[in-house]
């Protein structure tokens, strides 16, 4: 039961990290319109893989089990 519980948890780790990596390659690829709007986009990405890495690191070392 606990484990369909945290799955979600875990799942929107993995497609934060997926996603926020996709943004940077986005990035390379194709340059942002400017300054500001580049900054949010990376600070966005940014932001969403470090929680997806938070997320994923507690699952996968254990420190996430229920007590």
């Amino acid at each position: 039961m606990a484990v369909g519980v945290r799955y979600p948890f875990f799942f929107m780790g993995l497609l934060s990290l997926f996603l926020g990596v996709m943004f940077l390659v986005w990035f390379v690829v194709f340059k942002p319109d400017g300054a500001v709007s580049g900054g949010i986009e990376f600070a966005m990405a940014f932001v969403m893989i470090a929680f997806g890495s938070y997320v994923v690191w507690r699952r996968v070392t254990g420190k996430d089990a229920q007590p």
